[in-house]
């Protein structure tokens, strides 16, 4: 048994904040297709899932926006037909949450493998830094800025590539073996395209001289791997509460559904 009333207010609730995540989705997906790095960076890993994310979530958000109005319109006129669409439609995004969390658990390794040689390969492919035409220098270099590392396993990495015999000047200073973008910034965060580079702390020392201090000689596997996990525990957080909010939206809306068809016999 339930409240009716209480399962109507509390779903119309829960589908305005399923309306605030789709529009946070919507908002994301838009801001990494206009942002400078974003869609090189998902496109160097040579994966159409993968590269299209940002796609993805501009379809998934206006998608969810879509569902919590249903949800919504279903709750207030009390409309069979809706909340029984709504129920399925919850009950299947739940299933394929469920899916998605089992196979990521289980090709963890395999995952960790494919992004590690995707981005050795690619490092073949880098050229002169200032090239904005090539996909592969923006990625690299806004990984390298990002996650404040150099190379996919470290800094050395960067001596076997064809790049490393190349001749190229940053900032009057002639490079060797490795791209700018491996240099200590102040800024991080501050990646314009074009030779527009943030300010390196050290350039001299970075290039002619490379040291911890003026370089990050992590690789950028590491330093993803560490990102994830330091971002786990919100994720997972995230997730599991979304998982419960799904539950009792499906719970609530056949409560309603009930009710209606208890009204109409």
């Amino acid at each position: 048994m339930c409240c009716p009333s209480f399962a109507k207010v509390l779903l119309i609730i829960f589908n305005l904040v399923f309306f605030v995540i789709g529009i946070v989705l919507l908002s994301v997906g838009i801001w990494t297709v206009t942002d400078p790095y974003k869609l090189e960076i998902l496109d160097i890993l040579d994966n159409a899932v993968v590269a299209n994310t940002a796609y993805i979530l501009i379809v998934l958000g206006v998608f969810i926006i879509i569902v919590s109005f249903f949800g919504c319109c279903g709750a207030i006129k009390k409309n069979k037909c809706m909340l029984i669409m709504y129920f399925i439609i919850v009950l299947l995004i739940f299933l394929v949450q469920f899916i998605a969390c089992c196979i990521a658990v289980a090709y963890k390794e395999e995952v960790e493998d494919f992004v590690n040689d995707e981005l050795y390969d690619t490092m073949a492919d880098y050229k002169a830094p200032w090239d904005d035409d090539n996909n592969v220098n923006l990625a690299w270099n806004g990984i390298q800025f990002l996650l404040e590392c150099c190379g996919t396993n470290n800094y050395s990495d960067w001596q076997n590539t064809p790049y490393a015999g190349e001749s190229d000047t940053y900032d009057g200073i002639t490079l060797n073996y490795y791209p700018p973008s491996c240099c200590k910034v102040a800024d991080p965060t501050d990646i314009p395209s074009g030779q527009d580079f943030p300010d390196v702390t050290d350039p001299t020392g970075c290039i002619n001289n490379p040291s911890k201090d003026n370089m990050n000689m992590v690789g950028c596997i590491g330093s993803f791997k560490d990102w994830v996990e330091e971002n786990a525990l919100y994720v997972g957080g995230t997730g599991l509460g979304l998982a419960f909010l799904e539950i009792f939206c499906m719970v609530f809306a056949m409560c309603i559904y009930c009710d209606a068809r208890k009204e109409e016999a």
